[in-house]
């Protein structure tokens, strides 16, 4: 669905592929977990943005993850942060990111 790295994806599409609300996604930018895209008074979200937040799904509802502890993670998003994380915190992205990318060949 979210094929294109360069394309921008309005809040609405965005909310109903997580599962989410839409409001949720607003509360993520309040507390500046994602930064999306404004034009205007609307909100628009990369394919990056989109990935991130299927990881923040995962922490909360798969891993158990409260939201406090998904904050802390999201704020040490930037590459160089990241790369002091816990080990086990890189690797469970990591291992998301692999598997996100062989169900898209599955799918292709």
């Amino acid at each position: 669905m979210f094929n294109e790295v360069d394309k921008s994806y309005p809040i609405e599409l965005v909310a109903e592929f997580l599962g989410i609300n839409s409001r949720t996604l607003y509360y993520y930018e309040k507390f500046n977990l994602v930064c999306p895209l404004r034009r205007g008074r609307k909100r628009y979200y990369s394919k990056e943005d989109i990935n991130w937040l299927e990881y923040v799904r995962e922490l909360m509802y798969e891993q158990g993850m409260n939201l406090r502890s998904i904050i802390i993670l999201i704020k040490r998003r930037d590459a160089v942060i990241l790369d002091r994380c816990p080990e086990d915190v890189v690797l469970c992205y990591k291992n998301y990111l692999a598997r996100k990318e062989n169900g898209n060949k599955h799918t292709e």
